[in-house]
Formats: C-alpha cells, structure tokens, sequence
C-alpha cells in the first residue's frame, strides 16, 4: 500500500492538470460571454447583475487556480515545468480578473451605458478571451509547437485593434467638453477596458512560450 501511494506520487499526473487548465479555459469563455452583455447594456439594475454574475465566474475560476496549486504540492513529477504551470493559472486567472473587474468598475462608477469605444473594447476583449480558451485545449498537443500560432495571430491583432480604439477614444475625451467627474470616470473606464484586453495577450504569450519550450 506505502508503495502504491509512493508511484502514484511520483509518476506525471497529466490528466488532472490539463483537466485543471481546461476548466480554467471554460470560466474565461462562461466569463467572456456574460461578459458580452456590456455591450447592450441599458440601466445600472442590468449592469449590477452583470457584475455579480461575472463575481461568481471569478470565484469558480479562483478555486480551480486553488486546486492547481493544490496538485503541484502533492504531484513530484508534472507534464510541464511546475513554475510553468503555476504561470499558466495566474494568466488565465488574470483573464477572468480582467473581464470581472471592468464590469464591476462600471457598476461603482454608476454608467447606465457604455459609449462606442468602450463597447468596441468589450467585444474585441471578448473575442480574444474565446480565442484564449481555444489556445489552451491545444496544450495538450505540446508537441506541436505550430498548433497555436493562428490563434496567437488573431489575439495580437485584436489587441491593436483595441488599443486603437482606447487611443482614440482617450484623445476624444479632451475635445468633447465633459465634466471633470466625467472625464474622469470615462477615461478610467477605458483604462479598465485595456487592462482586460492586455491580460488575455499576456496569457496567450504564457502558453506560446510553455507550447514552444515543450515541443
């Protein structure tokens, strides 16, 4: 029995952490696509429901982040390197983080709409985050170093494309004549905006090096 459990211990427990991975995977798109909603969004009632619906994707995505690190502590041997995987969690972790901490900015913020820029920001973060989900199903094939690079392709394109549109919806700011409370609030707002689209980059740039570093 003491032998058993000694093997189980040291031999790669592949599945489980891919199955981990993966599960992180399906919270980013559950996220991305209550996440979606900001884009049609009329009322600040809507938007509060938004924000504690994307709070639990959050919480169910921090506890599979838990119980990663959970099996890297009683896993000796792993499928990749354990400072990799524990990488790989915080960037699609952050991911969720990203989506969740828009939504709940806009709540406190007291926004019953979002402008243009900020939908178009919603959408493309949105599209990188389903696109993400789909970078790590790949995992598995890292032998095939090639196997996400479409994707990587689109993420990168999605992120200029947004920066784009947070530049110049930034630079607009200062000719349409806001109030100082709301000059401040939008400009935040796209900031928020940004900061969830440069996390799905930065996961996806994560797995592009784990994928290459293992092919």
């Amino acid at each position: 029995m003491l032998l058993d459990r000694i093997v189980r211990l040291l031999l790669p427990r592949q599945g489980q952490f891919f199955d981990l991975l993966e599960g992180m995977a399906a919270q980013i798109e559950a996220a991305a696509d209550v996440f979606a909603e900001l884009e049609t969004v009329a009322g600040h009632a809507q938007l509060d429901g938004i924000a504690a619906r994307l709070k639990e994707v959050e919480k169910a995505a921090d506890e599979l982040d838990r119980q990663l690190h959970r099996e890297l502590d009683r896993t000796f041997v792993t499928p990749i390197d354990r400072e990799d995987l524990a990488a790989l969690a915080k960037a699609l972790d952050d991911v969720v983080d990203g989506m969740e901490h828009s939504a709940t900015f806009a709540s406190l913020y007291q926004f019953e709409r979002l402008t243009d820029p900020m939908r178009e920001q919603v959408r493309l973060t949105g599209k990188a985050a389903r696109e993400l989900g789909g970078a790590v199903r790949l995992l598995r094939r890292l032998g095939d170093p090639e196997a996400g690079h479409a994707i990587a392709l689109t993420i990168h394109t999605l992120e200029s494309e947004a920066d784009t549109v947070y530049r110049r919806a930034v630079a607009a700011l200062f000719t349409d004549h806001l109030s100082p409370a709301d000059l401040v609030r939008q400009k935040d707002m796209l900031f928020a905006l940004e900061g969830g689209m440069d996390v799905c980059e930065d996961a996806m740039d994560v797995i592009r090096s784990v994928v290459v570093k293992n092919g």
